[in-house]
């Protein structure tokens, strides 16, 4: 199905709308004209000092309005007028939603990717939890169990950046290569005959990428904290490249004082004994090895091409090799996933004593094979929400606390992403990457470089070629001279 919007506002922009529409239909798209099979209405306008919106949302099953208006908004901390006419939007949509999917998304109308970033801009400027929380609450519309999520989680983040310096930094390598391709993914990840031919051409081209990253770090007084190995499928690669990526970094990024080198393994099916131990060698203290679930039908349902046992005997050789922490993705939402395989998987995880598990809600992307086939998954989410907070429950209670969190457009449910963590196990450039508040470099094909200015109030962001022939083609050193006179001239 396809969602129109009329905005007939003044006020606000469309994509502002298309925001708040992705929150009941995730799987869907905008046409630019009125063909659309639903229809979201929207109107604003000022009276008496104040605004008042109107939402009408037209289905093929029903249809609902609901209005609402600035006077009966108590906020609990000021907003300029664009905010104003936005919650009170917002809240319009939700009461027309609620009419007809009979409840409210558990992150109300609070759009945005970060949202814990909100939680910690108001912390750090002596705000306490209960000020905070009412702003969630209140002006939101967030359930009181996402709200304290945000809160906790912004409260992590703050103790875990007060030890990253001013001149520390993090580094990224993209190896965007994969066996197969999952029917979720849309990520920069290849996986045919024709393309792995590029693989020795990429690691040479790569290997040069991070030469001169490793140069730009020393010359700009920069020092990495943390460095992470990312695809894609890194273990897709053979032992000898590894070889010569490890010796490229170890020869030219500064790893003196890393905190932690991350490598994300991925899929079950490419782990071996030998490229853990080269993996290992290479300097890593922490990977990931990713189920998503433990269930094979699950597994089958979304064109995982690994078995429940590859992930247990993989796990277990990556606890054998002595990764200070060992990492692993479950994702709620899943065709064919219901509470009791999710449970499985859960408890399947836990078992095995990951010291890091992040826990992923489905996302609909636009070049997805779900997307494109449509019918597989239950856009209004509420199983993969029971799901979610279920989860969070249980890993409360074997000691993992939530750390980092992000949300995407096309969530099922309305849900987020979290990573959670036992005690000293938490993933340093997760973090940095949230917050935005160190430079971040990065190489290899769909890598974007994200450099922040030392005051905090500024951010570039600099992308390699998004697609391997393409990275191949390019220039070396894509954005060299936008990187050194950001980081040189000032």
């Amino acid at each position: 199905m396809k969602v129109f919007i009329y905005n007939d506002t003044g006020f606000l922009n469309d994509y502002f709308f298309k925001s708040l529409c992705l929150i009941y239909f995730p799987g869907e798209s905008f046409p630019e004209n009125d063909d659309g099979t639903i229809s979201a209405s929207f109107k604003i306008k000022g009276e008496n000092g104040g605004f008042s919106a109107k939402a009408e949302i037209t289905t093929p099953y029903a249809v609902s309005f609901a209005e609402f208006n600035s006077f009966s908004l108590k906020l609990t901390l000021p907003a300029d007028k664009a905010g104003v006419v936005s919650l009170v939007a917002g809240k319009a949509f939700l009461a027309a939603g609620e009419k007809i999917f009979g409840f409210v998304p558990p992150w109300g109308h609070l759009t945005g990717l970060r949202p814990v970033k909100r939680a910690k801009y108001y912390l750090e400027r002596g705000c306490d939890g209960e000020k905070v929380a009412g702003l969630f609450m209140n002006d939101y519309g967030v359930s009181k169990e996402k709200t304290l999520l945000s809160i906790a989680t912004a409260k992590k983040e703050i103790e875990i950046l007060s030890s990253v310096k001013d001149t520390d930094c993090a580094v990224y390598i993209s190896i965007p290569f994969c066996p197969t391709r999952c029917d979720y993914c849309s990520f920069v990840s290849f996986s045919n005959q024709k393309l792995f031919k590029l693989i020795p051409d990429y690691i040479t081209r790569l290997c040069g990428d991070i030469k001169l990253t490793g140069d730009i770090i020393k010359e700009a007084g920069l020092t990495p904290a943390a460095l992470y190995i990312g695809g894609g499928t890194p273990s897709f690669l053979s032992i000898e490249e590894l070889s010569r990526l490890f010796f490229a970094i170890g020869e030219n990024i500064p790893t003196e004082n890393l905190r932690e080198f991350s490598f994300e393994g991925g899929r079950p099916d490419t782990i071996t004994k030998e490229k853990l131990t080269a993996v290992k060698k290479g300097g890593v203290n922490r990977i990931s090895v990713n189920s998503q679930s433990t269930s094979k039908s699950v597994l089958d349902a979304i064109g995982r091409r690994h078995t429940p046992d590859d992930f247990f005997s993989s796990s277990q050789m990556a606890m054998e090799q002595g990764f200070s922490t060992v990492n692993t993705d479950i994702i709620a939402g899943l065709p064919g996933d219901g509470k009791e395989t999710f449970h499985k998987t859960l408890t399947d995880v836990l078992g095995i004593g990951f010291q890091n598990i992040t826990l992923h809600t489905l996302s609909i992307k636009n070049s997805s094979v779900i997307k494109s086939e449509g019918g597989l998954f239950d856009p209004v989410g509420k199983l993969a929400g029971e799901c979610v907070s279920h989860a969070g429950d249980l890993l409360g209670e074997k000691g993992y606390f939530p750390y980092y969190l992000y949300r995407q457009k096309r969530t099922v449910g309305n849900g987020e992403n979290t990573g959670f963590s036992l005690p000293g196990h938490e993933c340093v450039y997760n973090v940095m990457m949230m917050e935005e508040t160190s430079s971040v470099f990065a190489c290899g094909a769909g890598a974007i470089t994200k450099l922040v200015s030392p005051d905090k109030n500024r951010i570039e962001r600099i992308a390699f070629p998004k697609y391997p022939f393409e990275y191949l083609k390019s220039g070396k050193g894509v954005g060299e001279e936008k990187i050194r006179e950001f980081l040189l001239k000032g």
